[in-house]
């Protein structure tokens, strides 16, 4: 009887928090995903004068790439990448790639790995094509352990539903099938359940705006922020003022652990893997082969982090940039941009955290520095 009733609590609870964060679905990959939503939030952005609020919540950016993709005609530059690229953009000061863009549309996604390089850039060519596709490449990305390119897609049933054609089209074979526990896993996630609750919370309060569609009705100050999120008209992202103003008064921490828990090394996933680059090799040959010019963006880390110059992670940042110019040179691919601050100039007080650079770094990667493949 006692463990009936312990079995019974435990299978009741874990339908309480299924159902919980099936429909409250604050990440926007359940219930709320899907539908006309993600394109109408896309739409309605683009048609924006000043952007609309964002966060998370409302819809995830992995949806919100799939929607604006369907636009990819209405800029000269689509930005691909993870969330050090987001902020590229041409609305406000400073410009982003000044000079190499005219307009943009930012398609980044946070951890954007190279499933997300594959899906979005299928996509951007299927639906444009635009004129150049910029390639966000962070330090490890082209780094694993092992062959698998990674489940985050696979939370968006949407967004991953294009991943075996992404691959069928540009690699020409299917190197991973879409099925993954992930998704299914993430229903009894303890973060996610928070954040389920937390805005639950919000609806009972009568605070419906973190789900609907909000138009921001001023000028955004890009430098400065507004109180929450907002996705500007060309996709890219401007936080809001108390993260842009904390992380200006937190220093960058000069710990090297800080470092090793925080990057490749962790996993040990620190140089880059021969399968990958084979991978990134046929990603940028089928974007020549489209008749679109590929730029890769090389986007910097904290000095703090290269302050550590015999380190493995700072040796295999400096190797990894290597590699990927010896394949940009190979292709006649540009690189442009430095996983190495001073090699742009960018000052220590122009980064949010180790590895996010503010817009005011990212202004000063020039399509000039091309030469660096040479």
């Amino acid at each position: 009887m006692y463990i009936r009733n312990i079995f019974t609590i435990v299978v009741t609870l874990l339908t309480a928090i299924i159902s919980l964060n099936y429909f409250v679905d604050p990440g926007a990959i359940y219930y709320r995903s899907g539908g006309n939503f993600p394109d109408m939030y896309a739409k309605s952005l683009l048609e924006s004068d000043n952007g609309l609020l964002w966060s998370s919540n409302i819809i995830s950016d992995r949806e919100l790439a799939l929607g604006l993709s369907s636009h990819v005609e209405s800029a000269d530059c689509v930005v691909i990448g993870s969330s050090s690229v987001m902020q590229i953009g041409t609305y406000g000061e400073p410009r982003s790639l000044d000079g190499t863009c005219n307009t943009i549309l930012n398609l980044a996604v946070s951890g954007g790995g190279i499933a997300d390089h594959l899906i979005l850039t299928y996509l951007a060519i299927k639906n444009g094509p635009p004129k150049k596709i910029i390639l966000g490449v962070g330090a490890w990305i082209l780094a694993n352990k092992s062959e698998s390119m990674g489940s985050s897609v696979k939370l968006s049933s949407r967004y991953s539903a294009n991943y075996e054609d992404a691959q069928l089209v540009i690699l020409n074979s299917i190197q991973e099938d879409k099925v993954s526990l992930a998704k299914y896993l993430n229903l009894i996630n303890l973060e996610y359940t928070k954040k389920s609750i937390s805005l639950l919370w919000k609806w009972v309060s009568g605070n419906n705006s973190f789900i609907g569609i909000s138009n921001v009705t001023k000028k955004v100050e890009v430098l400065i922020g507004t109180e929450s999120a907002v996705e500007l008209p060309d996709g890219s992202l401007v936080y809001p003022y108390a993260y842009i103003n904390t992380a200006k008064e937190i220093p960058i921490p000069e710990d090297y652990f800080y470092y090793k828990n925080r990057t490749g090394s962790r996993s040990g996933m620190l140089a880059s893997n021969t399968y990958f680059i084979d991978i990134y090799d046929r990603i940028l040959s089928y974007i020549i082969e489209s008749g679109v010019v590929p730029i890769v963006v090389l986007t910097p880390y904290h000095e703090n982090l290269w302050k550590f110059k015999d380190s493995n992670i700072v040796m295999s940042m400096s190797k990894n940039e290597e590699i990927i110019r010896q394949l940009g040179k190979k292709l006649g691919v540009s690189v442009i941009g430095s996983y190495n601050p001073k090699n742009l100039g960018c000052k220590s007080n122009e980064f949010y955290d180790f590895q996010h650079a503010t817009r005011e770094c990212l202004s000063r990667i020039k399509m000039v520095e091309k030469n660096k493949n040479k």
